[in-house]
């Protein structure tokens, strides 16, 4: 009798393993589902739609599913951003990069020929004992005042610079037209020595709308590159002479 229950309660226990060992297979290769579902990768330029691919979450997509999105006449293609501004960090290369969710990548086409820049370019900012403080961003001043800020074309195409003194604590952005609506600051330059300048932030949030600080007295040359067609690609560097 002793026999038989020891076999029946095997036999439970046994069987009770055997259920878990089911569940358990079955939540992994739930999991396994999930984490391959399918997502959508759309891929722009600007805000024109160039196409779709559907992908697999976790997976590379093959680069013959997009490869046709990086072709546009007169055009060269830099790479595939997922922020519209394309920060440096956000590159990515969908035949070596995975995604989780859907998402939207920005394709960085510069183009052979671009409008020209007949704007004017100052730096708007504030200092206690520099030229920018008669600057007091951008403040209601003379065309002759204005001109001490302005950063005058290179020779370059769209391609504008000002050597300026810079006095630690001085902040400041690059506008233009003496105008806030336009405004370029520390995410837009793609060289700069962050030992000598910081990010101090600004009203917008934004990086690209935030003011720089200078932690570094000195001379210092700022040159702005920039693209009517495409305000994105427009960038700035800070060298200190």
């Amino acid at each position: 009798m002793r026999k038989n229950n020891m076999t029946k309660l095997f036999a439970g226990a046994l069987a009770t393993l055997m259920v878990i060992g089911s569940l358990t297979g079955c939540g992994k290769a739930k999991a396994e589902e999930q984490a391959k579902a399918e997502i959508t990768i759309t891929f722009m330029n600007q805000d024109e739609t160039l196409g779709t691919v559907n992908a697999v979450a976790g997976e590379t997509v093959d680069t013959a599913l997009y490869e046709g999105y990086e072709k546009l006449d007169g055009a060269e293609f830099n790479g595939w951003f997922e922020t519209p501004t394309f920060v440096e960090a956000s590159k990515k290369d969908p035949s070596a990069d995975t995604f989780d969710k859907d998402t939207t990548l920005y394709g960085d086409f510069r183009f052979n020929s671009v409008t020209e820049d007949t704007r004017h370019w100052y730096i708007a900012g504030t200092s206690t004992q520099g030229a920018l403080q008669l600057n007091n961003w951008a403040a209601d001043l003379s065309d002759e005042e204005k001109a001490e800020f302005e950063l005058l074309p290179t020779g370059n195409t769209n391609e504008f610079s000002i050597t300026i003194d810079l006095f630690e604590g001085d902040q400041f952005q690059i506008i233009p037209d003496w105008s806030w609506d336009g405004q370029k600051g520390f995410g837009k330059f793609t060289e700069i020595d962050e030992t000598q300048m910081e990010n101090a932030g600004g009203l917008s949030g934004s990086d690209d709308k935030s003011n720089v600080q200078v932690l570094v007295e000195g001379n210092y040359t700022i040159t702005l590159t920039t693209n009517p067609d495409n305000p994105a690609q427009d960038t700035l560097s800070i060298v200190k002479n």
